[in-house]
Parts: C-alpha cells; sequence; structure tokens
C-alpha cells in the first residue's frame, strides 16, 4: 500500500478488484481483460491488481485463472478449501487486499467494469465509500419483494439499507481496515458498511445481464441473505414476541374475565364444553413455540460467533502481479474450455 496519501496529485495509488467466483470459467477472462482495459486510462496514477477468489469452483475457473497469470495479466488468487459463499469470498478478498482503494464487484460481469473510472473519480473527490446502485430495479416477483423487503427493513432498523444496492461498491483503505477488524461471522456487508459513517456516496449504474453461464446465487440464497439482515441488524422479532405475549396476555385475561361474568350472571343459559378451552391451549402453545424459535434463532447466532469457527478457509493463495497490463489484447487463456492450458 502507498504510504502517502492516495488522494495528494500525483501520487501513485494502488487499485485492487476483489472479485469472488464459483464456476465462472466461462465469464473470467473476459472479466480480466474488460477490468484492465477499464483502467488503462489510469495507468499513469492507479497501479491495478486483480485478486479472485475461488469460492469452490468445480469447472475450470481455477485452471483458467493460473494461465492467465502465466501470461502476464494482474492476476492473484485466494482457493477456498470448500464453498462457503458470496459474502465470505468478499470478506476474504477484503482480508486480503493491498491496495490503497478495494473495489469488489461479481465474476458475472452484471457489474460493468467500465464503471472503475467514475468510482476512482469519486474516491479522488473525498468519498471514502462509493456504493453502486442499479439504476432499474430487479423487475418480476424478486424485485416486488426486493422493494418490499427494503421499505420493511428500513422501516424496523436503526441501519439504512440503500434500496437497490449492490456489491459493486468501492471502499478505501481505512474502512476495509475497520472491515477486517470486525471479528463478526458471516457478515452481511450491505448492511455493515452504511452503519460504520465514514463519507459514502451513490452511483447509479445500468445492470448488464449475465455473460453466459447460470448464475448460482439465486433466489434462495437472496432469501437467505434478507433473513441474515433482519437478524444482524434488528431486534423487530424479539419485540414483536414481546408485544404478542403482552397483547395475548391482555386478551386472555379480558376473555376470562368475561366468562366468569357471563357464569355468574347467566348461569342457567351457559352450555357445558371445553371448545374455548382447547382453543387457547392450542393457540397459546402455537404462540409459545414460535417465540422459542426467534430467541433459539439469536442464541444460535450467539452460539455460532462463540465457538470461533472460521467463515472461511484458504487452501491456496497467490498474490497478484504489481502491475497492470491494461488495454493489451486478450490472451489465449481467455477460453471456456474445461482443459487446463
Amino acid at each position: 500500500m502507498n504510504s502517502d496519501d492516495p488522494r495528494k496529485p500525483g501520487s501513485l495509488r494502488r487499485l485492487t478488484v476483489v472479485v469472488p467466483l464459483h464456476n465462472e470459467a466461462e465469464n473470467v477472462g473476459e472479466l480480466v481483460r474488460r477490468v484492465c482495459t477499464a483502467v488503462a486510462p489510469e495507468a499513469g496514477r492507479w497501479a491495478t491488481d486483480i485478486l479472485l477468489v475461488d469460492d469452490g469452483s468445480t469447472d475450470a475457473t481455477l485452471a483458467l485463472v493460473e494461465a492467465l497469470r502465466a501470461e502476464g495479466w494482474p492476476v492473484g488468487f485466494l482457493q477456498f478449501s470448500r464453498n462457503y459463499g458470496h459474502q465470505a469470498a468478499i470478506d476474504a478478498g477484503m482480508h486480503h487486499a493491498a491496495g490503497d482503494v478495494v473495489v469488489t464487484m461479481d465474476g458475472d460481469l452484471q457489474h460493468p467494469p467500465e464503471e472503475l473510472p467514475r468510482m476512482l473519480r469519486a474516491f479522488e473527490q473525498g468519498a471514502d465509500v462509493v456504493q453502486m446502485v442499479r439504476a432499474d430495479r430487479v423487475g418480476g416477483p424478486k424485485g416486488l419483494l426486493s422493494v418490499w423487503f427494503y421499505r420493511a427493513f428500513n422501516t424496523i432498523s436503526h441501519t439504512r439499507l440503500v434500496p437497490n444496492a449492490s456489491d459493486f461498491r468501492l471502499v478505501a483503505r481505512p474502512v476495509a481496515e475497520v472491515l477486517i477488524r470486525i471479528p463478526e461471522r458471516d457478515k452481511f456487508l450491505r448492511g455493515l458498511i452504511p452503519s460504520l459513517g465514514f463519507s459514502q456516496v451513490q452511483l447509479e449504474f445500468v445492470e448488464a445481464p449475465r455473460l453466459r453461464g447460470t448464475p448460482t446465487f439465486n433466489f434462495g440464497s437472496s432469501l437467505r441473505l434478507a433473513h441474515r439482515a433482519i437478524f444482524d441488524f434488528s431486534d423487530a422479532p424479539l419485540d414483536a414476541v414481546f408485544y404478542m405475549g403482552m397483547t395475548l396476555a391482555a386478551v386472555s385475561f379480558l376473555v376470562g374475565l368475561g366468562h366468569v361474568i357471563k357464569k355468574v350472571m347467566y348461569w342457567e343459559e351457559t352450555t357445558a364444553g371445553f371448545t374455548d378451552i382447547i382453543t387457547a391451549v392450542f393457540f397459546l402453545g402455537g404462540c409459545t413455540l414460535v417465540a422459542l424459535g426467534v430467541v433459539g434463532h439469536y442464541q444460535r447466532l450467539i452460539l455460532a460467533q462463540l465457538r470461533g469457527r472460521p467463515s472461511w478457509i484458504v487452501r491456496r493463495q497467490v498474490a497478484p502481479l504489481p502491475s497492470a497490463r491494461a488495454g493489451a489484447a486478450a490472451p489465449s487463456a481467455i477460453s471456456t474450455t474445461e482443459e487446463k492450458p
């Protein structure tokens, strides 16, 4: 990392682009080429390297990454011991990135590398975090659920999530250092980074379609991410259980009092039976189980943190080459073959 002020005019700064990869053999070559081409005009002020995080790929992704590096592209990589997930891969890349600024982006080229110069300009103008936001929200049921989630989350949580935000962002070295020091497991970066403060700006971008292949981050992955966000950054589930218990207690007392008054005043008209009792028992029993489930989930999160098991394990690490080969023609290793070059 440059010891001088990275915003000082004339100083050579270092940019590290962190990209999680899971079965992206069809896209990784084009990704590296486009990143280097995008930062070519910045070569006089920025030295660029690309850190690719292989998140347990089962195709030729790692072989192609090694071939790209052998041909002189500014590529390094981390190889996980197994698949740990998208957020874990970003976290690991953040830990091993050496740049004055770190950009995280997806490997399917839905995050256009051509936006990198604009992000660097925002950093040079004083931003510590440059969050890229989709100009158009995702369509269909997933897009509608996403809108509802952001509205609900921002209502129940003190942390404000940026609607349509992605994991396409730039963070300055001080922000990256804070993220590294946080010992939390399974970090939800979209909520964690806005909560840190610093100078943060948002830039819109047009999300491109996936270049090739099938996405591994599907609708179920989005639901799990939303689930984690709610429990990590909100006490709403616990508050809901508390108020539900208070409401049921008050309603039960009033209903019980009404039954006593009715039996005292209209004894002859009272029909013997236990339907109301059985209904109340089952209803209260179900509420109790819900409450135990919510509390148990928070306890499980605490237990996972106390166990201290690693969020990711790096099986192999190769540092990036020191300088960008920006603007060069794509090497022969950029291909979709399953054989190692």
